[in-house]
């Protein structure tokens, strides 16, 4: 017969949730990966624009419509 008690099932949660962690991708990681690539996408669409200025000055023309 199993033991449904509360201590047995935190031991055992806490223990996959510990095996399972360096498979999880961490949310601080998670946030500077994404804030990385949009920072890599941002200075992407400045360079096709000729740079900062020109880019500042597409966006406040075009109103951002293709941004």
């Amino acid at each position: 017969m199993r033991d449904l008690s509360l201590e047995n099932s935190t031991l055992e949660q806490t223990a996959t949730t510990a095996e399972d962690a360096p498979k999880q991708i961490k949310p601080v990681a998670r946030a500077k990966r994404s804030a990385e690539q949009l920072r890599f996408r941002l200075r992407e669409a400045m360079a096709q624009r000729g740079g900062s200025a020109a880019f500042l000055q597409w966006l406040r023309t075009d109103g951002g419509k293709h941004a």
